[in-house]
C-alpha cells in the first residue's frame, strides 16, 4: 500500500501568478456620470419636516419614499421627488 503526503503543494503552486489583485484600475463599464447617493442628513431633514406637517414617510430599499397622510399615499422615486412633493404640500424649506 502506498501513502501520499496530503500536505504537499500542487505543482507550480509556489510560482503561480495567482488572482489579479490590482485595485487601482477600474474593470467595469461606466455608462454616463456616476450619480451619488443623497446626503443622509438631507434625507433625514426632509423626512423630519414632513413629519412635523403630519406626514408619515416610509423609506424604500432602493432610495424611494412613500408619504402617507389621512389615508392617502404618494410615491416618490427619489429625494428630488420627495422635496418636490414637500414643496407642493406647503412644507417649507427654511
Amino acid at each position: 500500500m502506498t501513502y501520499t503526503n496530503t500536505q504537499q503543494k500542487a505543482p507550480r503552486a509556489c510560482d503561480s501568478e495567482g488572482l489579479h489583485a490590482d485595485t487601482n484600475e477600474s474593470y467595469f463599464a461606466s455608462h454616463g456620470p456616476i450619480q451619488q447617493a443623497p446626503d443622509a442628513k438631507a434625507v433625514a431633514t426632509q423626512i423630519a419636516r414632513l413629519a412635523l406637517a403630519g406626514h408619515v414617510v416610509i423609506k424604500g430599499t432602493h432610495g424611494d419614499f412613500t408619504c402617507c397622510k389621512f389615508g392617502l399615499t404618494r410615491y416618490c422615486a427619489d429625494l428630488a421627488a420627495l422635496e418636490a412633493f414637500a414643496k407642493k404640500v406647503g412644507v417649507r424649506h427654511e
